[in-house]
């Protein structure tokens, strides 16, 4: 009975819809044994891998279980052992790909973590897989009839010895065909195969001209096939080497059928998991070609279906509709005219209910629940049995003892039309009996009728709540919305009227109906008429309500922003505040550091300047106390100075030191000088002119000792930008010098770009300066107008 209500519902087309979404057979196979759950755990489950599967799917792309097929028949074949055959082992290869490929799918994305998928996660982490199995096939299978050559070292061997053998044996059957003496013998000039031998076809008249063996012979007879004598042999051993060939490919196939055989429960458990990821991936496919929701639930039995649309329609036309059951009333009676929606809305319904308990995903908005149920009975259309001869009438109440013998309190019930099909008035007593009597089971009921007793049932009895398909009697068409609370009205002398029918025969029809009927549709007219009222007075109040709380919010929205304003202008504030002490403190720590370095400098030339005097003073004391010592002899030089002047370099022979002259000589002919920081007086005619190379040499030396000082601390690039031109011109002056001293061949002066006065005028003082040659700005990406060049002569 439960395939024969998916039938009813439809829902057996769902599962045809669902297994189209699959890519294999095993997925295929796993929807065929699925049940309806109701159990909410479970239930929360099966909702939860339709989420995390469309999740992925809408975040990343479809996962790659393309090519999957049912294995582990064949590893558990091989674990008793079978050996494979090329393409069961092929299969085997595209199996473990496919599984390698999904782990990566999900490894890929590790960094994707705003959502997490834990059962799909879990699904995937438990699969096995063989990396080092999967690539052994995929070098050895070429395809499903064939291995590699280097499957193994000796089937390319033999392989090889194949090729040639077989072009030897082509090269002598060539040379026999393009014999001329034995042209006319031939009925064509080719070469030909029969019984996997080489022959060539010889006219039956010349059989005896080319000796060898016959092999075949055409049916006409006309044609003998025949090997001839001088390739029996080559033939032979090509036989034998693809009988080595086979061998070898039954020992290649046979070895990696024993490393299979060794993981049959390990494939038979990765088939069921890619089986399953191939169902929840078809759950999340679905979903999303309907644009579904993950429904709540409630184990109360309540049901809300917000806006939901039937699936198996056209999402274009349908018209959503929202349905309520449970709580306040178990029992639901639909009314309202022909082509209304009724049957579809019960169908909704039902269809949805078993959806959500299936684990799929429900096209409805969100905020829908759906009741658990254990069991789903519905009788929806019109049926005859032919074969059993019975009524419509009678086929339905077949179908309806059966429901009444199943269901119970933890079911869902809809009726079609409940009644219909005979008497209207024993038809009616009927549906109110039915409806009664599974009230009192507390089973859940939901019926559509035309039955004027019903309505006034579901007015009257606890528990039963009318409602009605909205009709538009001013375009004379249904509008689909289901309304809670209201019968319907049949319309049938209205709709009579509009479409043309006289209002006399109207008037007649109306006088045949009872008292109490014209009553009854006088009430529901105004109670439709009031509804429409309430319904035109609620519509204004959402307007108002909605048009308030935009207001609202572009209030709301208006305060945080100025909220937000304030906020970035306090904290622009402070950080500009920052900012400034955080500069001062670095300038201030940076004017100490260099005040610390100069004077650390000065502190090591003035240290340097005393320990040279200091060395120079022990030099020049060991050598006169050597002169003590030994005695000190001033001889006259043979080449006197003549005449000098302060300032002079000469050279006292006696002692062998250069001295400077500090004073002429006086009235005992005694010149005061100084050599080192010792100052003495020696007679002047001890005294020699220096040479002028050596003259020349001190001020070279001392000439490249400045030199490289100023290379040492010559600088190539300045930073004035902030400055004045006045307050950087000194600086600009000392490093184009040092550079020049130094052979530097330009300078670069980083003067920002700013109004460009500062600019203009260090280019003008670079123009007039003796030594810059030239003067250029910077490239784009070196600075551009905020840097210029100088090049130095």
């Amino acid at each position: 009975m439960a395939r024969r209500i998916e039938e009813i519902l439809e829902f057996d087309e769902i599962l045809r819809r669902l297994k189209n979404m699959t890519t294999s057979d095993l997925g295929k196979e796993r929807i065929d044994s699925l049940e309806m759950e109701s159990d909410l755990r479970r239930i929360e489950e099966m909702q939860q891998e339709t989420e995390e599967a469309l999740g992925l799917l809408m975040k990343r792309s479809s996962p790659p279980l393309i090519g999957i097929k049912g294995v582990s028949k064949w590893a558990l074949h091989a674990s008793r052992g079978g050996v494979l055959s090329i393409g069961e082992i092929l299969s085997i290869g595209d199996f473990l790909r496919g599984v390698r490929r999904i782990r990566k799918y999900m490894s890929d994305n590790d960094s994707d973590r705003e959502s997490v998928y834990p059962i799909i996660e879990g699904h995937i982490s438990s699969l096995w897989g063989n990396v080092e199995l999967e690539r052994w096939i995929e070098k050895t299978i070429e395809n499903e009839e064939s291995l590699y050559d280097d499957a193994s070292p000796r089937l390319k061997q033999i392989r090889r010895s194949l090729s040639q053998k077989k072009n030897n044996i082509r090269e002598k059957l060539n040379s026999i065909v393009a014999n001329q003496d034995l042209k006319g013998s031939l009925q064509d000039s080719i070469i030909t195969m029969r019984e996997g031998r080489y022959v060539v076809p010889v006219r039956q008249d010349s059989r005896g001209k080319i000796p060898g063996l016959v092999h075949d012979m055409s049916s006409s007879g006309q044609t003998v096939y025949i090997e001839p004598m001088a390739v029996v042999e080559l033939n032979n051993e090509i036989r034998e080497l693809e009988i080595s060939e086979r061998e070898e490919i039954i020992r290649i196939l046979t070895e990696i059928s024993e490393e299979i055989g060794q993981y049959p429960y390990e494939f038979k458990a990765d088939e069921q998991i890619m089986a399953e990821l191939d169902f929840l991936f078809a759950k999340g496919k679905l979903a999303l070609e309907q644009n579904a929701i993950r429904p709540k639930f409630s184990t109360e039995f309540r049901t809300k279906l917000v806006e939901a649309r039937h699936p198996l329609l056209d999402p274009k036309i349908v018209v959503p509709v929202t349905i309520e059951l449970g709580g306040d009333y178990q029992a639901l009676i639909i009314t309202g005219p022909n082509t209304g929606g009724k049957t579809v809305s019960i169908k909704t319904l039902g269809l949805l209910t078993m959806m959500a308990q299936f684990g799929l995903h429900i096209p409805a908005r969100s905020g829908s629940v759906v009741g658990i149920y254990k069991k789903i009975f519905a009788d929806i259309g019109d049926e005859q049995s032919i074969e059993q001869s019975l009524s419509t009438f009678s086929s339905h109440m077949v179908h309806i003892v059966d429901i009444l013998k199943e269901a119970d309190e933890n079911s869902l019930v809809l009726f079609d039309e409940l009644g219909a099909g005979t008497d209207p008035t024993e038809g009616a007593a009927l549906a109110l009996s039915i409806i009664d009597t599974l009230k009192e089971q507390s089973i859940h009921v939901m019926a559509t009728t035309h039955y004027n007793q019903l309505k006034l049932y579901a007015l009257t009895e606890p528990g039963v709540q009318n409602a009605s398909m909205e009709f538009d009697i001013d375009t004379l068409s249904p509008t689909y919305r289901l309304i809670i609370g209201v019968p319907g009205k049949s319309n049938a002398f209205e709709i009579s009227r509009r479409l043309g029918l006289p209002d006399e025969i109207i008037g007649r029809a109306n006088a045949f109906l009872e008292t109490e009927d014209i009553a009854f549709e006088d009430v529901l007219e105004e109670l439709e008429n009031e509804r429409q009222r309430l319904e035109q007075t609620r519509m204004r109040t959402e307007e108002e309500k909605e048009a308030l709380e935009k207001e609202l919010s572009k209030t709301r929205k208006q305060s945080a922003a100025l909220e937000r304003e304030k906020d970035r202008i306090l904290e622009k504030a402070r950080k500009e505040a920052k900012d400034l002490v955080t500069e001062a403190k670095e300038n201030a720590e940076l004017a100490l550091s260099e005040i610390k370095d100069i004077t650390n400098k000065l502190e090591k030339e003035e240290a340097k300047t005393l320990q040279q005097a200091q060395d120079l003073l022990r030099s020049d004391l060991k050598r006169l106390k050597r002169s003590d010592k030994n005695g000190v002899v001033l001889k006259e030089a043979s080449n006197p100075v003549k005449e000098l002047k302060l300032g002079d370099t000469v050279f006292a022979q006696s002692l062998g030191v250069e001295a400077t002259v500090l004073a002429l000589e006086d009235a005992k002919g005694n010149v005061l000088v100084q050599a080192g920081l010792m100052k003495m007086s020696l007679p002047k005619n001890t005294l020699v002119q220096a040479s002028k190379t050596r003259q020349e040499e001190r001020r070279t030396k001392n000439s490249k000792n400045l030199v490289q000082k100023k290379a040492k601390n010559a600088k190539t690039e300045i930073d004035i930008r902030g400055k004045t031109f006045e307050e950087c011109v000194a600086d600009l002056d000392k490093m184009i010098d040092d550079a020049y001293l130094t052979n530097l061949k330009s300078v670069r002066i980083i003067h920002g770009k700013g109004t460009g006065a500062l600019r203009q005028k260090v280019q003008e003082y670079l123009r007039k300066h003796k030594l810059v040659k030239s003067y250029k700005e910077a490239a784009y990406d070196d600075g551009g107008s905020g840097v210029t060049y100088g090049e130095l002569k």
